[in-house]
């Protein structure tokens, strides 16, 4: 009869520090990890030595433990690359099934913001679609409010007086003042809603996936027709929209 493997031991010790110092916003002694992952200092010690030694965490100088720039340097990758799908996708089919509705997975980059995954509700009502790959304009509306909220004020009000706002219906904002209220109330609320703003009947709501140091990673969107995705719906998306984005950021390392 064959036995039953367990874990490295010291791999798993490994994985539980990292999770202890995650929690721990100043770091944590050397003393108090042992004693949390019931280990001796002796033992501890080597572990972090190891750590450190790999840039996985490193020591202040108060004599603290923290996460060190190589664990962050990982979750960027990992943001960027495919493990973000994997991580956000989940998230976008509890949506699509809880609002009914189309939702966008896009990132922002030099010329926009690129759509790069696409749920849609497996109802029998007509859904918005979204191609992988689209552009859409920096100012459109939820994802652009989301966008803009990241920056810096300075960056912002340059940006928006650099040009003139574009118009795509008529309920578009072209004055630059009140653009950058909206985009201080997403800052706020951590949430942006535009109805109608960027496509005429379609009514949208946004919020940031963040990283380290609270950096812009990705958007998450959720688009419908006005006609059924009205603004007490739009309300109730923006709940669920807003618990599964930070629920993704703390998981990327972010707020």
């Amino acid at each position: 009869m064959s036995r039953l493997r367990l874990p490295a031991p010291m791999v798993e010790r490994a994985f539980r520090l990292l999770d202890l110092l995650s929690l721990a916003e100043e770091g944590m002694t050397l003393s108090e990890l042992s004693r949390q992952l019931s280990m001796s200092k002796g033992s501890m010690h080597g572990l972090l030595k190891t750590l450190e030694a790999c840039g996985i965490v490193e020591q202040t100088d108060e004599k603290l433990y923290v996460a060190g720039p190589y664990l962050f340097d990982l979750a960027q990758r990992f943001a960027r690359g495919p493990g973000l799908r994997r991580l956000v996708l989940p998230a976008m089919q509890r949506l699509a099934e809880a609002t009914g509705e189309t939702v966008i997975l896009g990132r922002e980059e030099t010329i926009g913001v690129r759509i790069n995954e696409c749920v849609r509700a497996e109802n029998e009502h007509l859904h918005i679609s979204a191609r992988p790959g689209t552009i859409v304009h920096f100012l459109a509306g939820a994802t652009g409010r989301v966008v803009l909220a990241s920056w810096s004020p300075e960056r912002r009000e340059s940006f928006l007086r650099s040009q003139p706002l574009p118009t795509f219906t008529r309920r578009s904002i072209s004055d630059p003042e009140r653009w950058l209220r909206e985009v201080a109330e997403t800052e706020r609320t951590g949430v942006g809603i535009d109805y109608e703003e960027y496509l005429t009947g379609v009514n949208a709501v946004a919020a940031p996936i963040t990283g380290p140091g609270r950096n812009l990673v990705a958007l998450l969107w959720i688009v419908g027709f006005a006609s059924r995705f009205d603004r007490v719906r739009v309300i109730e998306a923006s709940r669920l929209l807003s618990a599964e984005v930070q629920a993704i950021s703390r998981a990327l390392g972010g707020a």
